[in-house]
């Protein structure tokens, strides 16, 4: 068997936003050695000359390097927008890679969630006093290549090349805060799972190879178009290439990894994941069973449709008991997860074009949810607790309101984009001969109000304890007999009662105490307003005048992913 590689100039600009983005990573990666400050050399540690800028200054070398960024991803949306306009939708490097509106689509989601991302990140990475964040920047960007490469797939070997990619600058970017447990569990669980999880897919994709003698999308079409009975080694390999995707999407019985690595990884981080990786995947995962798989769709559908059900009720049910807003989310976009199953189930262009559609709509919907949660996070993780967050509305009321709007478009609630995505999946799944999981999904929705409206209800409703006065006036001395006793055991019980009583409550107030301000008197950072005004407009645009437009696009998007 010969197989003849050629690489045209052509190819290049078919991939024009990836080599844009790879070229600004390593541009980041050069700017970091000129315009980082002196410091330790270590992540987490403090860092040296930052402090005392004032409440919204951020100093030069925490701006250059997201300026930088943001530079590149813009050159990336210019480049996809060339794209969109020339035409030329043609596959590059021998159909590896596509070129198509569906993949310029999934470019849009991916680069806006990274774009917010980012964005978030300069005050969160301030207030943690992270040193050299040139190596922050650059894997998001590395991460974001590897998201689109995965998203525009045509092909086996380059599914698994981005899996690879996001998930390496993933692990990294999990643990990232050091100095702190919770980060540095949170990246070793993601590593550890998705390694598995990795080996699945690869497994899964020798397997259909060794089935099929393609690994190219349109040729495993083509051969099972004409041998449409589904061999032993074709089953294995598509049950492990499910078990791959699904773990990818945080489906259930996948998901346990979820609530773990997005409570400890930081927050940005958290927004930027919980948005590209699960585009990501989920449109590979259309492409590979809706596209490649689909002359034997009745063999592998009920196993999908029985873990849409599980993830969509499993998702909501779970997040009902959870006291972490972090934590909310994450089973939140467990249950997106299952929604956006609906679409690999009913397939087609409907269904192709609401993945699409939804996951436009919910970059903003997850970033702007997750942007807030940056902001009340302090340096150890905590602070984003609903006890922590109860009466918000009465000290920080602007961001309990932007907080409370994310949260109702989260839950579905017109005019903002959560209702316009519901609308059209659950329109989707009734127009495919799904009923059943336009019900399943309506109900899971009104039941997933509940916990999206307790976080609103502890912001507005409830009110911050009052605490204890620091001193009291102490109660008159009473004589009270006791036994004699030695004078040295007096002596010496006294002396440790009293250090006791000095010594430690101060230990214990030195562990506990803030590592930083409180969130009445932090700085926001006008990069982090920037990025909730961005997600507020996008949130109510797509629910009242894009919907429409948009539909149509990823309509033609979803029919040349077809072809």
């Amino acid at each position: 068997m010969s197989f003849t590689f050629t690489v045209s100039a052509a190819d290049w600009g078919r991939i024009a936003p990836l080599v844009v983005l790879a070229a600004t990573a390593l541009l980041v990666l050069l700017a970091d050695l000129f315009v980082s400050q002196p410091g330790q050399n270590q992540k987490g540690m403090p860092l040296a000359g930052t402090r005392g800028n004032g409440p919204d200054v951020l100093p030069f070398n925490l701006l250059a390097l997201p300026f930088l960024s943001l530079l590149g991803l813009l050159g990336a949306f210019a480049a996809t927008i060339v794209l969109f306009i020339v035409g030329d939708y043609q596959p590059a490097f021998n159909s590896m890679i596509g070129s198509d509106e569906g993949s310029l689509f999934a470019y849009i989601i991916i680069l806006s969630a990274s774009f917010l991302g980012i964005l978030l990140s300069p005050a969160y990475l301030k207030r943690l006093n992270i040193v050299h964040q040139g190596e922050y920047y650059a894997l998001m960007l590395l991460a974001t290549i590897g998201m689109m490469i995965m998203a525009a797939a045509t092909s086996f070997l380059t599914i698994f090349l981005g899996i690879e990619m996001l998930s390496l600058a993933l692990y990294i970017l999990c643990g990232f805060v050091a100095r702190r447990t919770t980060s540095q569990e949170a990246g070793m669980k993601y590593f550890l799972l998705s390694s598995f999880a990795s080996a699945f897919l690869l497994y899964g994709i020798a397997m259909t190879y060794g089935a099929t003698g393609n690994t190219s999308f349109t040729g495993i079409k083509n051969y099972l178009s004409l041998h449409t009975s589904s061999t032993t080694l074709l089953l294995i390999g598509m049950g492990l290439l499910i078990v791959g995707f699904a773990f990818k999407v945080s489906a259930v019985p996948f998901q346990a990894w979820t609530p773990d690595v997005y409570e400890g990884a930081p927050a940005p981080v958290t927004a930027f994941m919980s948005v590209g990786t699960k585009a990501a995947a989920l449109i590979a995962f259309a492409r590979v069973f809706d596209v490649a798989f689909l002359p034997i769709k009745s063999t592998w559908e009920p196993v999908v449709w029985a873990i849409t059900i599980l993830t969509i009720v499993g998702g909501n049910v779970l997040a009902l008991a959870q006291n972490n807003v972090k934590r909310l989310l994450a089973y939140s976009s467990i249950a997106h997860a299952g929604y956006l199953l609906i679409g690999v189930v009913v397939g087609g262009t409907i269904g192709l074009s609401a993945i699409l559609f939804y996951l436009l709509c919910y970059t903003f919907l997850n970033l702007g949810a997750f942007g807030v949660v940056s902001v009340l996070e302090n340096a150890d993780n905590t602070g984003n607790s609903l006890s922590e967050i109860r009466g918000l509305w009465y000290r920080q009321p602007v961001l309990a309101g932007i907080l409370a709007l994310f949260m109702l478009a989260l839950a579905g609630f017109p005019p903002m984009a959560g209702f316009a995505a519901k609308y059209y999946l659950f329109y989707a799944a009734l127009q495919g001969g799904h009923p059943e999981l336009l019900i399943i999904g309506v109900l899971a929705s009104v039941l997933g109000m509940y916990y999206y409206l307790r976080v609103i209800a502890s912001m507005f409703m409830e009110r911050e304890p009052i605490p204890a006065p620091a001193t009291a006036v102490p109660a008159p001395a009473v004589p009270v007999p006791r036994k004699r006793v030695s004078s040295k055991l007096t002596n010496a019980t006294s002396a440790g009662a009293a250090t006791a009583l000095a010594v430690k409550p101060a230990a214990a107030r030195a562990r506990t105490a803030p590592l930083e301000k409180s969130v009445e008197s932090r700085s926001i950072g006008w990069t982090t307003w920037l990025a909730l005004d961005i997600a507020l407009i996008g949130t109510f645009l797509m629910g009242t005048l894009l919907p429409f437009w948009l539909v149509n696009l990823a309509q033609q998007g979803a029919q040349m992913m077809l072809r």
